[in-house]
């Protein structure tokens, strides 16, 4: 799950012509291998859920006569299919190799990112799928860069996805309940990004947060070093040029060095001017041929309405019903603020069906349900566990 959720999202993979899509099948394939398929448990649940997704799906390939808009949701359901056997104890399991798979790449982010700094050059670059070059500088990706400041990438196409990862695990560390400590020393070296998004979620994660003295003490002790070692280094210098600098807000309320205020922008006056794209998209080229898509339309990617002006309610409802989950959690008490967090998080990276994405996505509604279900009845369940697919995702996550 480790690999599906938050290794194979790496633009690595494509560059050495390994497809997504291809992954999966073979994924599903080793699985039934692996299990002899009959003693393959599903739950209850999974094959209805699995029905409504592609009966819906199979609305815009008839529009718009495009068989491949049935595969379209391959990676939310296989996520489907993983979430099905996730009992607690596997989760438990995926969050700590997660934890440690971020700390990896946090210690190599902030180790290239000094590198660079220094004056070194990157060893090699490869390209992103959006055509731009992924340099490699010995510890970490980075794809932005200004002189000799980086902003890191650990293994992933931008920074923005690495501080979504981040975010992401330090969510499921929180409603989980695991060490705040471990979790805060994520959030603060994920600065390291120069992501204003990552701000964003840190102070709202910081609200979820019991205010009492062992709590703040704990974050205090864990962030201290950090930002001595940052103040020595110029950090506070570079944060303040590169990361709060792009927060700043023009006369006409479009914000500085952001293309997203245009794309949404550009979004809402497509939806005006072609109200059937609210059902069916704009065009197919825009789900699967985006470089076609960019020729044809101007740019409307990395905003809320993304989903539903280029693939349609019928695909991207998903999304929306998750952002429904995340931004009303709140009500349900404060540690669920992390799960607002990142709902706000998704406003900007509406990839809910993408590979990695929609496993991610999955594993913190299903905890955010799961803990808000635990409270009301006195015991934390992940409510899309059941007995014999647990027996199973414990032995082999």
């Amino acid at each position: 799950m480790v690999f599906y959720g938050l290794v194979l999202i790496s633009p690595v993979f494509p560059y050495l012509g390994i497809s997504g899509t291809f992954v999966t099948i073979a994924l599903f394939a080793a699985i039934f291998v692996v299990f002899r398929g009959a003693e393959i448990r599903l739950s209850n649940w999974f094959p209805f859920v699995v029905l409504i997704i592609l009966i819906l799906a199979c609305v815009p390939a008839i529009f718009w006569m495009d068989a491949r808009y049935v595969l379209a949701p391959i990676f939310l359901i296989f996520s489907f299919f993983l979430l099905q056997w996730l009992d607690s104890r596997a989760m438990e399991l995926f969050l700590t190799m997660a934890t440690g798979l971020m700390l990896v790449l946090l210690v190599g982010a902030v180790i290239g990112f000094g590198l660079a700094l220094s004056g070194v050059q990157p060893l090699f670059d490869i390209a992103n799928s959006d055509g731009r070059p992924n340099y490699f500088y010995y510890t970490t990706f980075a794809n932005m860069r200004w002189g000799n400041v980086i902003r890191p990438s650990a293994i992933y196409d931008e920074p923005g996805a690495f501080s979504f990862m981040i975010c992401a695990v330090s969510a499921l560390r929180h409603l989980r309940g695991r060490d705040a400590r471990v979790t805060w020393l994520m959030l603060g070296m994920g600065f390291v990004t120069l992501s204003l998004a990552h701000l964003v979620y840190v102070l709202l994660h910081a609200l979820a947060e019991r205010s009492n003295f062992r709590n703040v003490a704990g974050i205090v002790v864990t962030l201290l070093p950090l930002m001595v070692v940052a103040g020595y280094l110029g950090g506070f210098d570079i944060l303040e040029k590169r990361l709060l600098s792009r927060a700043t807000v023009t006369e006409s309320g479009v914000i500085v060095q952001s293309s997203r205020s245009r794309n949404m922008i550009n979004a809402a006056e497509h939806l005006q001017a072609h109200p059937v794209s609210i059902l069916f998209g704009v065009d197919p080229s825009c789900r699967f041929e985006r470089d076609s898509c960019k020729k044809k339309l101007p740019l409307m990617g990395g905003v809320p309405l993304s989903p539903l002006v280029l693939h349609g309610i019928f695909v991207s409802w998903p999304y929306y019903l998750t952002l429904v989950v995340l931004l009303i959690s709140p009500i349900f008490g404060r540690k669920y603020f992390v799960s607002f967090a990142f709902g706000a998080l998704l406003l900007q990276r509406p990839y809910v069906l993408g590979i990695g994405y929609s496993l991610i996505n999955l594993l913190v509604v299903a905890s955010t349900i799961g803990g808000i279900v635990g409270d009301r009845y006195g015991e934390r369940v992940l409510i899309l566990a059941n007995k014999h697919s647990a027996r199973i995702m414990v032995g082999h996550t």
